[in-house]
């Protein structure tokens, strides 16, 4: 006999009262999944010391000394010792800043608030600069700083997925919305903006979800084409923007299909 009691799971409401049908609620998915790192998290003040020593091998004597709140965080996280000089862990984590063959560039917005997870890759290794997180900002305003890890290579394609919040959801909506390009604007930076006059069920479910809009840039870019631009819209999935005369085009995208774009352009970073 099973000791445990069968627990059925959480049924997702808008498609049981849309299409008749008992799907499990998958919008907490991400929230058990979020971008962890044991790295130091550090103030702008503190990262600019860490890019002078990284550079120059050691901070003077007089900045050491004058911003010793700021040089701790790095003293305690192993990067630099007391007087301001880098150590073994140091070099190595800030050598991609120095010998870096790409980078790479995931920005992101929730309403006026702006972060970006950066990478510098090289071949011992890939720097990370990660800012607070999609779950992050959605949760709350957060202090302006940067967490700083060294990842494996083959370790980014998940931590780039958990940072953004990449998870599994179900894509009603199956064509393409076209919408007001300055309503949407209105809407990435007000959530409490109203969805277009006769949109559809999808649409207005979407549209009253957490938003977080954001773009990889990847450097060298050998495809020279323009960034892609995604929307994060939580329980209603991903969807690809694009532009024209006509407005904003507001394509639903599997969340498989993102993170095969998403390891699809990492790969090519890598093996160029």
């Amino acid at each position: 006999m099973n000791e445990y009691p069968h627990k059925e799971p959480r049924m997702d409401g808008f498609l049981a009262h849309h299409t008749g049908e008992r799907l499990e609620e998958l919008s907490g998915i991400a929230g058990r999944q979020p971008y962890a790192s044991a790295g130091p998290k550090i103030s702008p003040e503190t990262l600019e010391l860490l890019e002078t020593a990284a550079q120059a091998g050691k901070l003077g004597r007089l900045v050491a000394g004058s911003r010793s709140a700021d040089l701790a965080p790095l003293v305690r996280a192993g990067l630099l010792t007391d007087k301001g000089a880098l150590t073994s862990q140091g070099r190595l984590v800030t050598g991609p800043w120095r010998e870096s063959f790409a980078s790479l560039r995931l920005s992101a917005q929730h309403q006026g608030r702006a972060s970006d997870f950066q990478v510098w890759i090289s071949a011992e290794g890939c720097l990370v600069l990660a800012g607070p997180s999609a779950a992050t900002m959605i949760s709350g305003p957060a202090d302006e700083w940067h967490q700083v890890d060294f990842l494996a290579a083959d370790h980014l394609y998940p931590a780039l997925a958990a940072w953004v919040g990449i998870a599994p959801a179900w894509n009603v909506a199956s064509e393409t919305s076209v919408v007001d390009g300055e309503l949407v604007g209105a809407r990435v930076r007000d959530r409490t903006v109203a969805p277009p006059v006769g949109a559809d069920a999808p649409l207005v479910n979407m549209w009253q979800q957490p938003w977080v809009l954001w773009r990889l840039v990847v450097e060298p870019d050998h495809t020279h084409a323009v960034p892609a631009t995604y929307l994060n819209a939580g329980s209603a999935g991903h969807y690809h923007l694009g532009s024209d005369d006509a407005g904003t085009h507001l394509t639903p995208v599997p969340s498989s299909a993102v993170y095969r774009v998403l390891a699809h352009q990492i790969d090519a970073l890598l093996h160029s």
